[in-house]
């Protein structure tokens, strides 16, 4: 069962009295410990927090958050807590925040725990982590994506009222596709990653999932420090990818139609444009970010831990890093499909406004082996290319196939935030 109070709604009620934070958090609290999703790694002291935030509210505090318990991630550190990547190798207690937990707390945000995650961010279905698999909210038996999936599916389930997650090809957009939420990855930069585990450091982008897009606008605003305005999307050129097509069937389609039928109501016209190199952005991120991924990982754990500890996904993608890095050539190679990826992206949107897709190839896929391997390594076909770009993108939830959710990717040029929350709200109305 989702919230019923957007962000803004409830930090109203704890600011006027209707309801104080440690009230809303001790109920969020009891929600987690009831629930069988396994959305969450580790809870933090969220009860002392919320104590400390209606204190400060008698006092005249009003931040954007006051009160409003949000979750992270764990691989965002916490001062005090152990970020463990969803990972076993990981046990050092942080002694300092992350960068965005610090401007969470900042604007009165309660940080009610970190949540679960495919191990060191290497997967697609949050079937990787450690910790076990979390479960998709919206149908126990399916995936909730990954490898955001705990942030996704916490947020979906009412576990919080916003949360924190990492996308580096798709794991922001991919699982609130799949869970039926609204997720972010803004442009690379915008938002500070420090005191994030990077697994690429040229594509890794933090960003907010929420139950609407008002809220992940606001939590975009605190997090990168920006203050957005609200542009006109009347007669805009909407750009559709003709290679993406290839990868449509019949459900991905209504994603499309319900986008033709959404922006034409607000005079927007569609035109088809391509960009060939997009075909090799799987290749291509899975070169660049798997050389990144076991770059980043040679300082963690000694060879016998790593042997031990970690998973076989993390194993798998660390060889494939270790055999490129040991091959500059390939690298070389995909250094420059990459940046034949930026070209032809940023060719397109000098002739549209925005691109359009569905965010994943598919609605969320079920927890069997023989049939998820495929789905799992092509569920982030969408979502790569406009990463390999440092492009921003958002999923909004678009159309409901068999009881479950496919989203509707928004792309726009850099820093154009703005732009896609105003269009992503017209799929709420």
């Amino acid at each position: 069962m989702k919230n019923i109070d957007s962000i803004s709604g409830l930090r109203q009620q704890i600011l006027s009295g209707v309801v104080s934070s440690k009230e809303i958090t001790l109920d969020i609290l009891s929600k987690i410990e009831a629930s069988d999703l396994n959305c969450f790694i580790s809870l933090l002291d969220a009860e002392e927090q919320a104590r400390l935030i209606d204190e400060k509210i008698k006092c005249g505090f009003t931040g954007r958050l006051a009160g409003v318990p949000i979750a992270i991630k764990d691989n965002m550190r916490y001062k005090g807590s152990v970020t463990t990547c969803g990972s076993k190798i990981l046990s050092g207690i942080d002694c300092e925040d992350a960068e965005v937990v610090k401007r969470l707390k900042a604007e009165g945000a309660v940080i009610i725990g970190k949540t679960n995650m495919d191990e060191f961010a290497m997967g697609s279905s949050n079937t990787t982590s450690a910790f076990g698999p979390v479960k998709n909210p919206l149908n126990n038996s399916c995936v909730p994506g990954g490898s955001s999936g705990g942030s996704a599916a916490a947020v979906s389930a009412g576990l919080c009222y916003g949360a924190l997650g990492s996308d580096t090809g798709g794991s922001i957009r991919q699982p609130a596709s799949y869970c039926g939420v609204v997720g972010l990855k803004p442009t690379l930069g915008s938002i500070d990653g420090t005191g994030m585990y990077a697994l690429s450091q040229d594509m890794d982008q933090i960003g907010p999932i929420t139950n609407c897009v008002d809220d992940c606008k606001l939590l975009f605003e605190v997090l990168s420090g920006r203050k957005l305005g609200e542009p006109n999307c009347h007669g805009l050129k909407i750009g559709l990818i003709s290679e993406f097509e290839s990868w449509y069937d019949t459900d991905t389609y209504k994603v499309i139609e319900r986008a033709k039928e959404v922006l034409s109501a607000v005079g927007c016209t569609f035109v088809t444009l391509s960009a060939p190199s997009v075909n090799a952005a799987f290749a291509t991120y899975c070169v660049l970010g798997n050389a990144q991924s076991a770059n980043n990982l040679r300082g963690i754990g000694n060879e016998g831990e790593r042997t031990q500890k970690l998973g076989k996904e993390v194993k798998k993608r660390v060889l494939i890093g270790e055999y490129v890095l040991s091959h500059p050539e390939i690298i070389e190679k995909a250094k420059r499909v990459k940046s034949r990826i930026i070209r032809e992206l940023g060719a397109a949107l000098e002739q549209c406004d925005i691109i359009i897709s569905p965010t994943a190839p598919s609605k969320a896929f079920e927890f069997s082996a023989d049939r998820s391997r495929k789905e799992i390594v092509y569920s982030d076909i969408f979502t790569q290319p406009s990463s390999i770009a440092g492009l921003p993108a958002l999923s909004v939830p678009c159309v409901n196939v068999g009881g479950m959710p496919i989203g509707v990717q928004i792309v726009g040029r850099k820093n154009a935030e703005d732009l896609l929350f105003a269009l992503g709200k017209l799929f709420e109305a």
